[in-house]
């Protein structure tokens, strides 16, 4: 199959849109862990952490979302940032890179939350859309847009591209959890269960390919030789749906099925002691045979001798474009259609303990990985915790991840009955100073809440034992 460039164009505008649309793991949400005493959604990402209403709801358009997008390399202070000369200093911007340079976007849309709270038990069905995206980027890449041909930062020229991938997803899980006080109540565990709906899917995975580049002092002048091995582009869902040109573009985005499991504990090792894990996001999609498509790119060598740029721009010389379009499509392109495959979910791991400072007061430390591409991504937080009731909730964390220490998350809940209003961000620096943020982090929403389950537990305790073991003196 002959392929033309407007094609291979559509292919990345699809996996474009995908990362966008999430619009937001640059990190992981941590200040949804230290609200979880009021935050009902808290409970996704922990089916044993309990909440203490009897009853939340949440609605399509109120109940909130999540958003996070953020990179592991740079920031806009030292984008702008300029030499004595006035000119951008790209030495800085470069020696600042990493190897592998990570652009992540993770958002989840809450569209529905239901939970009702025992003295022991606690049990919420929930419907939640959520984005993911990954793109990795080699630093040779940048070290050639920086720095041209034959830089002394290339070795020899050469730039290996095979670290660069990008993946993107984009789905419904629909779920149901319980989570039950066991032993005594000095530990808790949960389940929740998914079901999943896919609605798109794009994925180039690592691609070996390298550019080899040669100054002007040698015979070959200012000429550049790409070489590039066979690699896949595969698509599914919404995105397969129109690669293949389908007419049932909301079937590509409905039809696709799959199977999620969250699991969580705590465990009460004295009175001020607390430890807590869960395994988030054991599952996978099957993407449906009828929207999937899989380009298979053959191995080919494409040799250049550079351009104006002032006239490219101008579109007064497009050789370069033109001679580079009649390589690729005459490129004998495998591609696959209605092929059914799976695939996995991003699984995530919290574990955790946290300290009774007062009755009131607590803190926490959280180790959080996420395994991605069988590598393993951690990030670790220190939380303070503040709870007036279930009337107000605050937290503050301090999180190392992505080789920095100073990322800090603040939240709140505020309960004005029947209303909650949420408030958080993983990373304040962003916000406060999106000029040495690497990161957008917010989340917003509206819950309806009612009851408070402490207070039935105090008047147990106290019917039971004909005293007041508990007494409660925060606001509802």
């Amino acid at each position: 199959m002959r392929v033309t460039m407007k094609k291979i164009n559509y292919i990345t505008l699809i996996i474009f849109i995908i990362w966008n649309t999430s619009s937001a793991v640059a990190q992981s949400d941590m200040i949804g862990y230290g609200l979880n005493k009021t935050l009902p959604q808290a409970n996704n990402l922990n089916p044993a952490m309990l909440p203490d209403y009897k009853f939340s709801l949440g609605l399509p358009g109120l109940s909130g979302f999540h958003i996070n997008t953020g990179q592991n390399f740079t920031n806009l202070e030292l984008l702008t940032s300029v030499d004595e000369n006035g000119n951008i200093n790209t030495g800085d911007i470069f020696n600042k890179m990493r190897r592998n340079n990570r652009v992540t976007s993770n958002n989840t849309i809450n569209l529905f939350h239901l939970g009702i709270r025992g003295l022991t038990s606690y049990t919420a069905f929930s419907v939640n859309t959520k984005t993911f995206a990954r793109v990795s980027l080699p630093k040779e890449l940048f070290a050639f847009a920086l720095y041209g041909n034959a830089s002394d930062q290339l070795d020899n020229g050469l730039l290996d591209l095979s670290r660069g991938s990008v993946k993107t997803m984009a789905y419904t899980e629909i779920g149901i959890s319980h989570g039950r006080e066991i032993l005594a109540g000095k530990m808790t565990a949960g389940i929740r269960l998914k079901y999943i709906i896919g609605h798109a899917y794009g994925d180039m995975n690592s691609i070996d390919a390298s550019l080899k580049t040669y100054g002007n002092d040698d015979f070959r002048g200012d000429s550049i030789e790409m070489n590039v091995n066979q690699f896949d582009i595969r698509t599914a869902g919404v995105a397969g749906g129109l690669i293949n040109e389908s007419d049932d573009i909301r079937g590509s985005a409905l039809s696709n099925g799959g199977f999620g499991l969250d699991l969580g504990a705590t465990y009460e090792f004295s009175k001020k002691i607390r430890f807590f894990a869960s395994l988030n996001d054991l599952g996978f999609i099957n993407w449906n045979e009828q929207h999937t498509n899989r380009q298979t790119i053959p191995s080919f060598q494409f040799n250049f001798s550079g351009a104006d740029v002032v006239e490219l721009i101008n579109g007064e010389d497009l050789s370069v474009l033109n001679e580079f379009d009649s390589v690729v499509s005459d490129l004998e392109i495998d591609t696959t259609l209605n092929e059914s495959f799976s695939t996995s979910l991003t699984a995530k791991l919290y574990a955790g303990a946290s300290y009774q400072l007062s009755r009131r007061q607590t803190a926490s430390a959280i180790l959080y990985s996420e395994f991605y591409r069988g590598a393993l991504i951690p990030a670790f937080t220190a939380m303070y915790n503040f709870q007036g009731g279930t009337f107000f909730n605050f937290a503050f964390s301090a999180t190392m991840m992505n080789g920095r220490v100073n990322n800090f998350g603040t939240g709140i809940t505020l309960n004005l009955i029947p209303f909650q209003v949420v408030l958080a961000t993983n990373d304040l620096l962003s916000i406060v100073n999106p000029m040495k943020g690497r990161a957008v982090d917010f989340r917003f929403g509206i819950n309806h809440t009612f009851g408070n389950v402490n207070k039935g537990k105090s008047r147990a305790k106290k019917n039971s034992k004909n005293t007041i073991d508990t007494i409660d003196l925060g606001i509802d």
